[in-house]
């Protein structure tokens, strides 16, 4: 709605002003009134109207002067002059200083409503007009920000980002990730509540888009305020979190310094997220060196491999993918600290299967004990003597009160996932009832047939997307999914991942 405000000294005019015609059809709401000059430039200041109906002759300060000072101020105001004046002087000086439209006084209505229709229209495309070359603007500037974290550092993009936000070598960068992926006004929203948490230092956020599966913001601070360390943030974001939702989790890269350092800023952002390592706060993953981009997805799979080992109850294979992880962990000379994280990212995954087959938290105080031997071997025989524990422990609740029917069942969907399995079949090939099985299934596997379906086919999906090179529809198709879209919406549910970003991981 478009707001109107009325000036003139003699108050049946204002009365007339507001019942003469139908504002609210005409797309206005009447914000203020003013008897005089001086008021009126008050009412203005308030209420920033986009229209103004006053009259030339007031008391104080008059109807020109009043659209002088008050034009300079906001350039885009619109102004309609009533008089009862035929003074073609006042007109000459009026629409110098941009008055849309100058009526005679007694007002007759059709004039009226052709004037305001008039200027309606006039604002209207302005705004659009507005509109159109904010959004080109955003668009410009979401693109410079995408091509630079990418590694585009060429002097265009750079004078790109300098001109539209002011980017310079003295500017300090850290780029946070979101996960999972959220809608655009919300990002702003939860931007706008961050910057207001953040008050100690000159602080820009920026969002920023990669591809379809990277959503975040930068970070921007200048060198002059004060330093926003890594604890700060953590604290910051954590008192967010806490209000927002708990369901947000935020990947943050080290601090850079000027805007050739994105790309490594927006590298260490994905290894933050991809790797996990807690600093103490859930949902907040900080980045802090000496991973290599070559070395992390040989250490992801390992977790994976651990963590499918450790759910099936399957000691001999922890202890083998155990040893292969200090073995890697000692050809790359990873510090104390590091390798201290990173396992106790594993530990806390374990923890959540616990927590699924019902144990409870008196295993969190032993493992996450605040000495940890120097030695590797010490702490290599410590974390498998842990996991085995662990193992053992599920290999037994597996066990107790096992229905070898269903366990019988889900090797037969692991051999047939890529048929078009149904509940019935599988059922009838057991000789039980299809309602009866299906019950004795989820009771015993914890999953509906269907739901147990897909993580097959998902999990052998992700088998496919690591070690071979094919299209996502080829690994749709390979894994028993005829529908593609399906494929991609049933692995996004279950990783949390679309298959593409996966498969670049």
């Amino acid at each position: 709605m478009l707001r109107v405000m009325f000036a003139d000294d003699e108050p049946y005019m204002l009365e007339g002003l507001r019942s003469m015609i139908d504002w609210n059809k005409l797309g206005f709401e009447v914000c203020g009134e003013a008897s005089d000059g001086e008021d009126a430039l008050a009412v203005i200041a308030s209420t920033l109207p986009h229209l103004v109906l006053t009259d030339v002759r007031m008391p104080v300060i008059d109807g020109l002067e009043l659209i002088e000072q008050a034009s300079g101020l906001h350039p885009e105001m619109k102004f309609i002059i009533l008089s009862g004046y035929a003074d073609f002087e006042y007109a000459k000086r009026a629409m110098r200083h941009g008055v849309a439209n100058y009526l005679m006084k007694p007002l007759i209505e059709d004039e009226l409503i052709a004037a305001v229709e008039e200027i309606t229209v006039t604002i209207r495309e302005r705004e659009a007009h507005s509109q159109y070359e904010s959004a080109a603007l955003e668009r410009l500037r979401l693109e410079a920000i995408s091509r630079m974290l990418q590694g585009e550092i060429r002097q265009k993009w750079i004078e790109q980002a300098n001109a539209l936000m002011d980017f310079h070598e003295r500017s300090n960068f850290r780029c946070i990730l979101l996960e999972p992926d959220i809608q655009p006004h919300v990002q702003t929203d939860l931007m706008q509540v961050i910057a207001d948490r953040i008050k100690l230092t000159p602080t820009t956020l920026l969002p920023f888009g990669v591809g379809k599966e990277r959503h975040g913001f930068l970070l921007v601070t200048e060198t002059e305020g004060r330093d926003l360390s890594s604890a700060m943030i953590t604290e910051i974001i954590d008192s967010v979190r806490h209000n927002w939702g708990r369901t947000l989790s935020f990947s943050i890269s080290g601090e850079h310094k000027g805007p050739q350092a994105l790309k490594e800023a927006f590298r260490e952002g994905l290894m933050a997220e991809m790797c996990k390592i807690p600093c103490g706060t859930e949902g907040i993953y900080i980045y802090q060196g000496e991973w290599s981009a070559e070395t992390l997805p040989a250490f992801v799979g390992m977790t994976e491999s651990i963590l499918e080992a450790v759910g099936r109850g399957c000691s001999e294979t922890v202890r083998t993918h155990v040893q292969h992880l200090f073995i890697a962990f000692s050809r790359q000379s990873v510090s104390e600290s590091w390798l201290c994280a990173y396992l106790g990212n594993i530990k806390l995954e374990i923890l959540k299967m616990i927590a699924q087959f019902g144990g409870d938290l008196v295993w969190a105080p032993n493992w996450f004990a605040p000495t940890v031997p120097m030695d590797i071997g010490l702490l290599e025989r410590k974390v498998t003597q842990e996991i085995l524990q662990v193992t053992e422990w599920i290999d037994l609740k597996k066990g107790v009160g096992q229905d070898k029917v269903v366990s019988a069942a889900g090797d037969y969907i692991k051999l047939h996932y890529r048929e078009k399995l149904q509940l019935q079949v599988v059922a009838e090939h057991f000789g039980l009832n299809p309602a009866y099985f299906g019950q004795r299934f989820k009771k015993q596997v914890g999953l509906t047939f269907n739901e147990y379906l897909h993580v097959v086919r998902i999990d052998e999906a992700k088998k496919l997307l690591r070690r071979e090179e094919l299209k996502i529809s080829d690994v749709a198709h390979r894994v028993g999914y005829s529908d593609s879209e399906q494929f991609v919406t049933k692995f996004k549910a279950l990783t949390g991942l679309l298959p593409s970003a996966y498969k670049k991981g």
